[in-house]
């Protein structure tokens, strides 16, 4: 196997562009030529990496042009799957050898045509173990388990900047919308920082889809919606709305996944109480693998994360199904977390420095078996059996 072609669809989100990236970048370490297929810019990264990543753009416009002429590539070709399954527009004129889908999805009414098309892969790689389990449970056997990285270049323990020496930062990141549960954020922080003035509340949601923010809609912990701006999203506004007083919240608003790490590391706490992840989310193994203690939501795919460092990280225990709680099957399997428990998770970690500073530390060491270089490596162990 000396190339593989990554082609992610039209429209996914923006994570798919860190992933592709790393994917592509690993695999130029380990001697296969990666041939970079997806629309718009696919590198990002930092200039190391733009570099490294040139030849597998230039080899792009030759096998596009050989797909047009109707052969197929003749080396495997990786294609990013939608969320419920769903097979990319080009599907049918673009193929390698084999095809091989990789999917992160949210919603599990998966239609039964999708499902068709998944049995006749020779291999799905699914980003999550939720994700693997929801498709062995509707008899696909053909799915492998390769959860994404973290760039530990990037993404380590180091000392902070001292920015905020005096508050107790509370971050929050993901782009902004209801599966990823900002709102129960804002509820828990409303009340936490009432009792802690000292808290600061540091988020990075940006978020450039209308459509998802509008989500929030649906959201009994917030009112309205943030106010769109030519560069993002009015987020300090909106908070102070919606009862977080001025000086008490930071938007760091967009920032390269490159330039994020020191950020993190002056954070005390890291929160997601996420309602669904398709896969592990990235934003909270960057936190981790800082060494930024973290709050997750046990569901979906945060249970991979939990297992992953035990009885070592802030956990959200209850978890009302949203498929039962809204009547919409398509959200089995998603967890509505309690502001309360948030709000008691960041109280333990307020009042026991040391027992998070512990606990940030595991999950530093934790996630130096995360690495893009191992989870690049299960994938295309797992490809090559079926190469």
């Amino acid at each position: 196997m000396d190339k593989v072609a990554i082609a992610w669809q039209v429209g996914l989100l923006s994570g798919w562009g860190v992933l592709g990236t790393n994917l592509a970048v690993q695999m130029g370490l380990r001697g296969i030529r990666p041939v970079l297929l997806s629309a718009g810019d696919p590198l990002g990264g930092d200039p190391l990496q733009r570099r490294a990543l040139e030849r597998a753009v230039e080899d792009a416009a030759p096998a596009v042009a050989r797909c047009a002429q109707g052969e197929r590539l003749p080396f495997p070709m990786l294609h990013g799957l939608a969320d419920r399954l769903g097979f990319p527009d080009y599907w049918g004129r673009v193929g390698g050898s084999p095809d091989v889908g990789f999917v992160f999805f949210e919603h599990v009414d998966i239609p039964a045509e999708a499902l068709e098309q998944a049995r006749r892969l020779p291999l799905i790689i699914a980003g999550s173990g939720w994700n693997a389990r929801v498709l062995a449970d509707l008899g696909l056997t053909n799915v492998a388990l390769c959860p994404q990285g973290v760039d530990p270049a990037h993404f380590h323990p180091a000392p902070r900047t001292g920015h905020f020496r005096d508050r107790f930062v509370v971050f929050s990141g993901g782009k902004l919308e209801y599966r990823k549960g900002q709102d129960i954020v804002i509820g828990a922080f409303r009340l936490f920082q009432r009792r802690h003035p000292d808290a600061l509340l540091m988020t990075a949601w940006h978020n450039p889809w209308l459509a998802s923010v509008a989500t929030l809609n649906r959201s009994p912990h917030v009112e309205g919606l943030p106010r769109p701006l030519a560069d993002g999203l009015a987020i300090e506004e909106w908070l102070a709305a919606n009862g977080l007083p001025p000086g008490s919240v930071v938007d760091l608003g967009a920032v390269p996944n490159s330039a994020v790490a020191p950020m993190l590391r002056e954070a005390d706490i890291a929160v997601f109480p996420n309602r669904c992840e398709g896969g592990t989310n990235l934003v909270a193994m960057e936190c981790m693998a800082c060494g930024v203690p973290v709050v997750l939501s046990r569901n979906t795919g945060h249970l991979d994360l939990i297992e992953a460092v035990g009885d070592d990280c802030f956990v959200l225990e209850q978890q009302f199904d949203l498929g039962e709680l809204s009547g919409l099957p398509a959200m089995a399997g998603w967890g509505e977390s309690m502001v309360d428990e948030l709000v008691a998770r960041l109280e333990e970690a307020y009042a026991d420095r040391a027992l998070a500073r512990r606990r940030g530390a595991v999950a530093a060491a934790a996630m130096r078996d995360w690495s893009w270089e191992r989870r690049v490596g299960g994938m295309l162990d797992a490809i090559a059996q079926v190469a």
